[in-house]
């Protein structure tokens, strides 16, 4: 028996999609080696496709293809009998074990203050979090902060979750609009605050979200480091030809061209090749679609993302 409450009164609700049915595998193989006290119940909120493990009680919520993502989401959390819920997307693959004591402290915060909606567990370094002694190392999120609404990894007051969704949004319009329209709001926002936000020592649900460190899935495709890291826990089976793979060079590119990190606008020659690479990006995304859904369907899907 489990020394600690949160495993037996939350649940874990991990989003994802069709799509993206190649990373459940290696996301559940990982939660089973690093997630000893992972909540016994498991809801993997996806479209048509479900996901069997003999080890994990994982119920596959099918929300369908017509679904907005976060109707999905919706849904699929009225299906769920506990108050707290730990929110994931398939590709927070666990670089490490996770740590308990704190998923449990959160778990005690929001049982004595109601007013906390969520403890973000992915780390943050804005300056704009308020500390306060009591909760260290955990800091409140005001309206300042970009994104308080954002879809990593967090335990959620499942009502409260749900009461800031809008059933026609898309993940970045929920993180995004979301954040304005709950501006106002009387809820707590409580982020796990680090100096180092990368830094996998001092979070309890280890994974890295920065494309550049080669963990998870970007651009619709498997980063550089996911397959050796697969591989050294053993793990067989990752069809990754269903997704393709971003090299690191690739993934430099990206910033370079796309997004222009740390630099002004593009202009003049550097316009020029933004132009291009987003075109290149496009291109690739299409025969992604392709690769994952066949001719006819993939096909179906890029016409659709262009009508958005």
């Amino acid at each position: 028996m489990s020394e600690f409450n949160y495993t037996k009164k939350c649940s874990l609700v991990v989003s994802t999609s069709d799509d993206y049915e190649t990373t459940w595998l290696p996301y559940f193989e990982l939660i089973k080696k690093y997630w000893k006290n992972c909540p016994k119940d498991i809801f993997l909120n996806s479209e048509t496709k479900g996901y069997l493990d003999e080890e994990l009680n994982i119920k596959s919520v099918l929300g369908g293809k017509e679904k907005s993502w976060s109707e999905r989401l919706y849904r699929c959390l009225e299906k769920v009998e506990a108050e707290y819920i730990f929110f994931s997307l398939e590709d927070f693959f666990l670089l490490g074990d996770i740590k308990d004591d704190v998923l449990e402290q959160c778990y005690n915060w929001m049982e004595e203050n109601k007013n906390i909606a969520v403890c973000r567990i992915m780390p943050s370094n804005y300056d704009a979090l308020l500390y306060n002694e009591k909760y260290e190392p955990f800091r409140f999120a005001t309206k300042e902060v970009p994104y308080r609404l954002d879809t990593q990894f967090a335990l959620w007051r499942k009502k409260d979750l749900m009461s800031f969704i809008d059933l026609s949004e898309n993940p970045w319009q929920f993180e995004t609009n979301g954040t304005k329209r709950i501006i106002e709001t009387e809820k707590q926002f409580l982020w796990c605050y680090a100096k180092e936000r990368e830094d996998l020592e001092t979070s309890a649900f280890p994974y890295h979200i920065n494309q550049i460190k080669g963990y998870g899935v970007a651009w619709g495709r498997w980063l550089f480091n996911n397959k050796k890291w697969f591989r050294a826990n053993g793990i067989k089976g990752v069809k990754y030809h269903k997704l393709g793979v971003l090299s690191k060079t690739s993934v430099n590119l990206r910033y370079k061209y796309l997004y222009r990190v740390g630099k002004p606008p593009a202009s003049g020659f550097s316009k020029l090749v933004q132009k291009t690479y987003k075109l290149i990006d496009k291109i690739e995304k299409g025969f992604a679609q392709i690769k994952i859904n066949g001719l006819k369907k993939g096909l179906k899907n890029i016409s659709k993302k262009r009508g958005k």
